[in-house]
């Protein structure tokens, strides 16, 4: 039996891990963007100097068990150059690190991450893991609502970010009020809130992946102007029943635009 979404938000709390960063003095500008995808959701973050052990790394722990090791440039590359260009070569980096990245990626599976009372900046930062994972993929379903259609309009990034994840035969769905359209929506499919009343104060990016352990979603609620309270997860069975929701609770009171 599915439920509202905001069920979901109200229900759901949050668990707390820890991120250790070894040896980053020479890779600082790096880990500090890193730290800027993690570091407001309940991840604490420390910092060991260790001269015995390899330069830049990072430490997930969860109380006194390591849980996963992965180096400051390899997690770099995949969550903020894959999807950087305009151009399917430049997601065409070199890919050998990507199972160590993904396999240290995949230890939060089972948590959930709280956001409460955030700007937007942190929900974007969010929305482009997950994005990345659903295009490194090449498969499963995307769906994302961003309140506004316009959002691509004032964003265009990231709607070319988007025709290329649609464009690697992830099933990519888009959700938002119809205030804007493109002259093509190309493999999105497309649902408009014409009232704004069902999905109009939602932000969420929910992949299902072809295996459970490739799943993960983004849902926050827009409570206060510029201000979003939800959450983010890799529990497969959270993003399974969201994508329940969305498809059999609320497209059926949507209007389908890319027909």
């Amino acid at each position: 039996m599915t439920r509202p979404l905001e069920t979901f938000i109200d229900e759901l709390e949050s668990k707390r891990r820890r991120l250790v960063v070894v040896n980053g003095a020479e890779a600082e500008a790096q880990v500090d963007e890193i730290v800027g995808y993690f570091g407001r959701f309940d991840l604490e973050t420390t910092t060991v100097t260790a001269p015995g052990l390899p330069e830049a790394f990072l430490v997930l722990t969860d109380g006194d068990a390591c849980l996963g090791a992965v180096g400051v440039a390899a997690l770099h590359a995949y969550l903020f150059d894959s999807l950087s260009g305009d151009s399917i070569d430049d997601l065409t980096a070199d890919t050998r690190q990507r199972p160590v990245v993904e396999a240290f990626l995949t230890r939060l599976d089972g948590n959930v991450y709280s956001l409460s009372g955030e700007r937007r900046r942190p929900l974007i930062c969010v929305s482009q893991l997950l994005e990345s994972r659903a295009w490194h993929r090449g498969e499963g379903e995307l769906h994302a609502g961003v309140q506004s259609l316009a959002t691509f309009e004032r964003a265009p990034a990231t709607w070319r970010r988007y025709r290329k994840i649609a464009d690697a035969n992830v099933a990519t769905t888009v959700y938002g009020r119809p205030e804007w359209e493109p002259d093509d929506w190309g493999s999105i499919t497309a649902y408009a809130d014409e009232t704004g009343d069902r999905l109009g104060a939602f932000w969420f990016v929910v992949y299902r992946g072809p295996e459970p352990r490739d799943d993960g979603a983004l849902l926050a609620r827009e409570t206060d102007a510029g201000r979003y309270t939800g959450f983010w997860t890799f529990d497969s069975e959270t993003v399974e029943e969201l994508v329940e929701t969305l498809i059999d609770d609320y497209q059926p009171s949507l209007t389908r635009l890319d027909k």
